[in-house]
């Protein structure tokens, strides 16, 4: 009986340290988990970037070989600006009404084309001209 009490008290003794090790293997694992969590985070930080600057560059592309010099178009709405040069803020030569003829130079820049008006040559905002 002595024997068993004895076998009791050490299976008793031994059950919190081999708790605690399982504890401490557990926070562990946990722990190795959460970095590599936040590894993958910063490369999908990274693919994110480089995928929006390659959309951007493919953008500005696609609208380049969308249409050809010497193509006629014309604005889509009344009053858009004709601009001196390839910047919103620059100076405004003449507001455009949808009846205008655009004749496209194949220039493109900043998301403006280059066209020849019957009012001078300037840059239009492209989603404004079809």
């Amino acid at each position: 009986m002595n024997k068993m009490k004895g076998l009791l008290v050490i299976v008793l003794v031994m059950s919190p340290v081999v708790s605690f090790a399982g504890f401490a293997d557990t926070l562990r694992d946990l722990r190795n988990t959460l970095g590599q969590v936040s590894e993958t985070t910063k490369q999908v930080a990274g693919i994110s970037q480089d995928v929006r600057g390659a959309a951007g560059q493919n953008q500005q592309a696609g609208m380049q070989t969308n249409l050809a010099a010497g193509q006629t178009l014309r604005p889509k709405v009344n009053n858009i600006s004709l601009y001196q040069s390839p910047n919103k803020s620059s100076a405004v030569i003449q507001k455009l009404s949808k009846s205008t003829d655009l004749v496209f130079s194949g220039n493109m820049q900043q998301g403006l084309y280059e066209v020849a008006t019957d009012h001078g040559t300037g840059w239009v905002e492209s989603h404004l001209v079809q």
